[in-house]
């Protein structure tokens, strides 16, 4: 081969070293770009996973925030019906405390109206003789019914259920509990009545 012949085959050879390098080089770009594609695939995957992790937990502290909200809801409530009933339970004990306050009063007023008169002083009893009529029996039946010492049938008898109506009524007044309609027990019993009947009145 001559020299001139040589140097015509030189460019060729060139031309094909450059189309392999530039192949080489493309190839290379490709692996780096493949390469690349799947870091960022990689990393996407990371980021989308490290996202949905947040969002779990953003979900779950939402969850447990509406439901401390519920429950901070129901303890207001409770406390609100708590005191409503404090202020009903403090009006029926205001109520409570003055009907025995009344009570007391009226305990006291009878004590002073069945109080035993002094030696000596004690008023004449009109109509009250040693052994009761039937108009006095028929006036303390009707004085023990409205006492309230039962619902006695004022007939003018002392019957067995006359006679245990004084026995409770001496009883609680305190005067000597014998069951017999002597003069002071009738004279306490009118003054009882008249008592409840003017305080019945003042009521309405």
């Amino acid at each position: 081969m001559t020299r001139t012949q040589e140097r015509r085959g030189n460019p060729n050879r060139f031309l094909i070293a450059g189309i392999a390098i530039a192949a080489v080089a493309g190839w290379g770009a490709y692996a780096y770009s493949a390469l690349s594609s799947a870091q960022l695939e990689q990393q996407l995957n990371g980021q989308t996973a490290a996202l949905q992790d947040y969002q779990a937990q953003f979900l779950s502290q939402r969850r447990r925030a509406e439901e401390g909200a519920r429950e901070i809801t129901s303890l207001h409530e409770q406390l609100v019906s708590a005191r409503s009933e404090i202020g009903r339970l403090t009006t029926r004990h205001k109520e409570a405390e003055a009907g025995l306050a009344a009570a007391q009063e009226q305990l006291v007023s009878l004590q002073k109206l069945h109080a035993p008169p002094a030696l000596g002083s004690a008023p004449a009893l009109r109509g009250i003789t040693p052994r009761p009529t039937k108009q006095d029996v028929l006036a303390a039946q009707e004085a023990l019914t409205q006492l309230g010492f039962g619902n006695l049938e004022a007939d003018g008898v002392m019957g067995p259920t006359t006679k245990q109506a004084i026995e409770e009524y001496q009883r609680v007044v305190g005067l000597t509990v014998t069951g017999e309609l002597h003069g002071l027990t009738l004279q306490s019993l009118m003054r009882s009545a008249k008592v409840v009947a003017a305080q019945g009145e003042r009521v309405e």
